[in-house]
């Protein structure tokens, strides 16, 4: 789920204009439409009681509606996704020594999510956030904007855990444990 920024907030504006030229022309309100649609489709699965996306679409690193807890050690260019649900990420088990750098990426769209960190591990953490919001461990937050945080035992030009996170309306917790 590549999104840039710019992609996202075209797509806002064009949905919005074309509501306002439906309300207008058509005497149709689209926003009620689509947030009754969507009303209707969450019923649905609640009454289903299963997940009613295809299984194929999704990737191994994605949550959709649904409650998910990884405690694998994170590879490289990984990226994980929450929509819709919540995930739980226990890096602590994990050896504090790092042999290269390791970059992830992880989106919280209408989610949460909550990250679990070694301290003695090099880890850097970049958040930005829309609507939402992001704390990190030592009771800093953000909910418009961008807040870096790193460990104590991170050193600049050495290999670290890189941490690059996305919220829209949603929240994101680090945690040293």
């Amino acid at each position: 789920m590549k999104m840039v920024p710019g992609f996202f907030w075209g797509l806002v504006l064009i949905l919005i204009g074309l509501a306002i030229i439906f309300r207008v022309v058509f005497d149709v309100n689209l926003l009620r439409i689509i947030i009754a649609v969507l009303i209707i489709l969450f019923g649905i699965r609640i009454l289903v009681g299963k997940n009613w996306m295809p299984e194929r679409s999704q990737k191994e690193h994605d949550t959709f509606f649904s409650d998910r807890t990884y405690s694998e050690i994170p590879e490289d260019k990984t990226e994980y996704n929450v929509i819709f649900g919540k995930s739980v990420y226990d890096f602590t088990g994990h050896d504090s020594i790092l042999r290269e750098p390791v970059k992830i990426k992880i989106n919280v769209v209408f989610g949460a999510a909550v990250i679990k960190i070694n301290p003695d591990m090099p880890v850097r953490i970049k958040s930005e956030a829309v609507f939402g919001g992001s704390r990190m461990p030592d009771g800093n937050t953000v909910a418009f904007g961008s807040i870096n945080y790193t460990t104590r035992s991170f050193i600049e030009n050495t290999p670290h855990l890189y941490i690059e996170s996305d919220v829209v309306f949603g929240g994101i917790e680090i945690m040293e444990k």
